[in-house]
């Protein structure tokens, strides 16, 4: 009950800053080697109340998620410390050859009512609830067949996870567009445009909602050998809207001039059109996609006296500061701080501010 509390406290403060338009600054990314925090592939983060979050990481040997405490300063919003707790993990996971769990955990959202996490899984596209132990309830979000392994672009499925506590909505879409309903933006296909379908869960698990989403032009030349390019996150406003990240990454053959270009956009579900699965996205009426209004657009890159490139993945709102206006905290997955030596990937967090 003190974190429904709290959360509801936030939002009376937070709500007074949604008025009128938004605005959006961006705070320096920071390493959370600076708190000591060892490398992972962090993918999704959410609030538990108060300075506490949970974090999943896509490679672990078992599924299930970190405990974190972050604090923020009250002022700027800038990150004052980071601490680890630890790794709840389920004591019987499926594994693979390597022993890495297959779920591949991309998303993580909190559920007050039950005090449980959902974390979802792109290996087996499957959403699924667990206790604070790092345990499987047995209980899952009921995922329509469009969205199954079987019906996405490999390795292009459930990034994107949130639960919005106003509006009792889960929030959750595949990476990039469903086969369905089109090719992927890629380097066989550049200068496509993703459509991508935001689906919506209610507090009985059950699919209410879905919206037609169109992401930005991606870039449509000089790909590198590794180009990922779709919505690895959702995140919820209090005032019922919600924020979707963009990621572009393109690591280039040699690692130098490799880019990631997130961009930060605001859309409004409530009352908009709704979608079906059955309606392939190429037959839905071009004014019945969500509008959209950026709100950051930035890019970290590779370059010799300048390493800050973050492929950023998790994204949550963090405290409200003082003057009422609120943060949002992002995470980027290193790859385990892939490299060694000075030109290795670091873990970061960034902070972004949103008023008016």
């Amino acid at each position: 009950m003190n974190k429904l509390r709290y959360g509801l406290a936030m939002v009376a403060v937070a709500l007074c800053s949604l008025a009128s338009a938004q605005t959006a600054v961006e705070l320096k990314q920071q390493s959370l080697g600076k708190w000591r925090i060892g490398a992972a592939q962090y993918s999704g983060i959410t609030a538990l109340g108060g300075n506490r979050y949970a974090m999943v990481s896509d490679k672990e040997p078992t599924d299930g998620f970190f405990l974190f405490r972050i604090d923020q300063s009250a002022l700027t919003g800038d990150v004052t410390n980071v601490y680890l707790e630890g790794f709840k993990g389920n004591r019987s996971p499926k594994v693979d050859a390597q022993g890495i769990s297959i779920r591949d955990c991309e998303g993580v959202a909190y559920f007050p009512q039950r005090n449980t996490l959902f974390i979802s899984g792109e290996g087996d596209q499957r959403i699924l609830e667990y206790d604070m132990k790092g345990q499987p309830t047995g209980r899952e979000l009921n995922v329509p067949d469009i969205f199954s392994s079987e019906h996405i672009v490999f390795n292009y499925g459930f990034e994107a996870l949130c639960y919005d506590t106003i509006a009792h909505r889960f929030w959750t879409t595949s990476e990039s567009t469903l086969p369905a309903d089109g090719p992927a933006a890629s380097p066989t296909h550049p200068g496509v445009v993703n459509l991508l379908r935001l689906q919506a869960f209610d507090d009985n698990l059950q699919p209410v909602a879905q919206h037609a989403y169109r992401m930005d032009r991606g870039r449509t030349d000089d790909f590198g050998k590794t180009y990922v390019f779709g919505v690895p996150e959702i995140a919820p406003l209090p005032d019922g809207r919600l924020l979707i990240l963009e990621r572009e990454a393109n690591v280039t053959h040699g690692g130098l001039s490799s880019t990631t270009r997130c961009k930060l956009f605001v859309v409004d579900p409530r009352n908009a059109h709704q979608i079906d699965s059955s309606t392939p996205m190429k037959d839905v009426d071009s004014n019945h996609f969500l509008d959209k209004k950026l709100l950051a657009d930035w890019t970290t890159e590779v370059q010799p006296f300048k390493l800050t490139f973050a492929n950023y993945e998790g994204m949550c709102l963090g405290r409200t500061l003082a003057d009422g206006r609120m943060t949002l905290l992002l995470v980027n997955d290193s790859q385990g701080g892939y490299r060694k030596g000075p030109f290795s990937l670091k873990d970061y967090i960034k902070v972004i501010v949103i008023g008016n």
